[in-house]
């Protein structure tokens, strides 16, 4: 249930997983993947794909990962 916010939480987590697997635990590539679909992933052969949300979205979840806490 998408409503339900530890269901949600969940599944999102589960996911990033599975796509932390899928691409050999490259952030930047699950990441991506989990903003444009793993299949834009792989269309793009393993890179992050030209899309401008996607770029900019990983490039702010990959400076919100690296800051310090």
């Amino acid at each position: 249930n998408r409503n339900d916010p530890v269901q949600n939480v969940d599944a999102g987590t589960r996911y990033l997983k599975d796509l932390l697997d899928m691409f050999d635990h490259n952030l930047g590539l699950a990441v991506a993947a989990y903003n444009a679909g793993e299949g834009a992933v792989m269309k793009y052969n393993y890179s992050i794909p030209p899309y401008p949300e996607t770029q900019n979205y990983v490039r702010q979840v990959l400076a919100r990962y690296n800051e310090p806490m």
